[in-house]
């Protein structure tokens, strides 16, 4: 389903493209709104699954266009990893060599920084002091 033709009063016509995924959520709503027909049924007239259409729903109650958006991709917000963090990275492992990332985790996390292993591990990538080794479990 490509588009939708609305007749107008004068004989006129317009055209709703539905392969532009905002214009296709914002007629999923209004036919939601409007329609007696079931939620499912409609929902998968456009595409969408019933949770999808009642998220979709949502997200317009609350935010209008904004929320029937795609949503950016990756990280929300910037990286922890602040230079004095890497500094601090890269003395451990000069220090001792032998820790792998999640020692250097561990003693981070006592020093009161927030990172994750998988942050020590790009550092110590990024600045070629990378060290083969896996966590043993206990």
């Amino acid at each position: 389903m490509n588009g939708i033709v609305i007749e107008g009063e004068k004989g006129k016509q317009f055209v709703i493209d539905l392969r532009d995924s905002l214009q296709r959520r914002y007629e999923l709503i209004r036919e939601l709104k409007l329609s007696g027909s079931p939620k499912e049924e409609i929902c998968a007239k456009y595409g969408y699954s019933r949770v999808m259409g009642h998220l979709y729903e949502t997200a317009w109650g609350k935010h209008r266009w904004e929320g029937l958006k795609d949503k950016k991709k990756g990280p929300k917000r910037k990286s922890r990893r602040t230079k004095e963090l890497e500094n601090r990275v890269l003395a451990i492992r000069f220090k001792s060599p032998e820790k792998d990332m999640y020692e250097i985790t561990d003693i981070l996390t006592e020093e009161g920084y927030d990172i994750s292993a998988r942050s020590v591990a790009r550092v110590l990538s990024e600045h070629g002091v990378t060290l083969k080794k896996t966590r043993l479990k206990a």
